[in-house]
């Protein structure tokens, strides 16, 4: 009973996790497509698009530097060295590392967002 319990928690975070991922920083394209579909927004050829314009490099810099480092604690936690002096020392460099990047994360987060870029010219639009 207790696993299913357990099981069922750990699915549930799990979703929870993947639904704030997919919100925050994969959704800002789809919410522009909606809004060129629905009409809330109309292009005119006198008009610079605003979905060209390109994410900023630490938008694809960042995660992957995460990712490395994080596969490389994995890596370490695997292979082990043969003192434990080493091991550890290595280990709290990337905990290190990890825990200064997800730092960068906090403070570069409006790089990271992907919000819908077509929310601004229709604000500017409803004001006017």
């Amino acid at each position: 009973y207790q696993r299913r319990v357990r099981a069922g928690l750990m699915h549930d975070g799990y979703k929870s996790m993947a639904r704030y991922v997919q919100n925050n920083f994969l959704d800002g394209a789809r919410q522009d497509s909606y809004d060129l579909l629905v009409g809330n927004h109309r292009y005119s050829a006198s008009e610079e698009s605003p979905l060209v314009k390109p994410r900023h490099p630490v938008a694809l810099l960042l995660p992957a530097a995460i990712a490395v480092f994080f596969a490389l604690f994995l890596l370490k936690l695997m292979m082990p060295e043969e003192t434990w002096s080493s091991q550890i020392t290595h280990l709290a460099l990337y905990v290190g590392v990890i825990v200064a990047l997800l730092k960068q994360c906090v403070v570069l987060g409006e790089y990271l967002v992907d919000q819908p870029v077509l929310y601004l010219t229709l604000a500017k639009a409803k004001s006017e």
